[in-house]
């Protein structure tokens, strides 16, 4: 049996900026809510977050420590940190498990579980991950600006970042790592704008000074003042949608309906489990409050 204390009128399933959005969301609304949260957000390597109202510059973990702090209030909130292993649903509600046992009844979920981004075997690459070595010129461009980067990218996505990043950068390297899959019509334009493509298989990367050192296995070596990288896959956190019977995309994305819910009665999701690529905070609160408003109106509903 799932004792009284541990039974809620809603959890959520993460505590980072789509989950703590929801979870204000639900004090404000008087719900007794749960948060469980095992404490590695996606952009935990980011030393500051951007294109954020009011807060542009701030370190992610200074926002989610505001936000905890403004949580406070709503006594009918709870934060806990665990990692939810299983969901199921119940007659009446849903029941969740943690990895340590703690069980969990709740009458409706939200999952704000993200996701993980699968960095290629490079070494030195995953320490300097979100730090010199960087994904979204929206977020982080910027800082680097008219500096000279590399590009690890081929093909389309080389192309992509190729257009993308020319209002940043002028001086720019495109590092294939191995074969060369860059379209004959873009080479010509790289070469018109004076972009160098390197195909050689890179090494490895680390820090030099304020930038990166590059080097590859043909001997050479690079220095650059930061190094664009998007990995060619996303690990979307989706067991405990699957679990609940969730719709699903091919490509890992839960699906959601115009109020965030998903596919199953009484399940929601927000932040970036429920986009392919637009994984920006101002996405991830909105999704979050969404959730958290119509949550509410479920739950509003059914007492009426």
């Amino acid at each position: 049996m799932v004792s009284n204390s541990n039974t809620y009128e809603v959890a959520v399933v993460g505590g980072a900026t789509a989950g703590l959005s929801a979870a204000l969301t639900l004090g404000r609304t008087l719900r007794r809510t749960i948060v469980l949260d095992g404490g590695e957000p996606r952009n935990k390597p980011a030393a500051h977050a951007h294109n954020f109202f009011t807060r542009d510059n701030t370190p992610p973990s200074e926002l989610l420590r505001i936000a905890r702090e403004q949580l406070q209030p709503y006594d009918t909130v709870k934060l806990h940190q665990a990692i939810v292993t299983t969901a199921a649903k119940k007659d009446d509600g849903f029941e969740l498990t943690t990895e340590t046992g703690e069980r969990f009844f709740t009458k409706k979920v939200i999952l704000t579980t993200g996701v993980q981004d699968n960095l290629a075997p490079i070494p030195g690459l995953a320490g300097l991950w979100g730090d010199r070595v960087i994904h979204c010129p929206y977020c982080h461009g910027y800082e680097v600006r008219r500096l000279p980067v590399c590009v690890i990218a081929n093909g389309e996505a080389a192309e992509h970042y190729a257009i993308t990043l020319s209002n940043w950068h002028s001086d720019i390297t495109f590092l294939t790592n191995g074969e060369n899959r860059i379209g004959a019509e873009m080479l010509d334009k790289f070469k018109e704008k004076g972009y160098k493509v390197n195909t050689a298989p890179i090494a490895s990367l680390e820090r030099s000074g304020q930038g990166v050192a590059i080097k590859l296995e043909n001997g050479e070596s690079l220095e650059t003042g930061a190094v664009y990288y998007r990995p060619e896959k996303v690990l979307f956190r989706n067991s405990l949608a699957e679990q609940l019977g969730c719709e699903i995309s091919p490509d890992g994305v839960v699906t959601v309906n115009a109020v965030y819910e998903t596919t199953v009665p009484g399940v929601f999701a927000a932040g970036d489990l429920t986009h392919p690529g637009l994984h920006q905070l101002y996405m991830a609160v909105a999704g979050g409050h969404l959730a958290g408003t119509n949550a509410n109106r479920m739950l509003t509903m059914e007492a009426w």
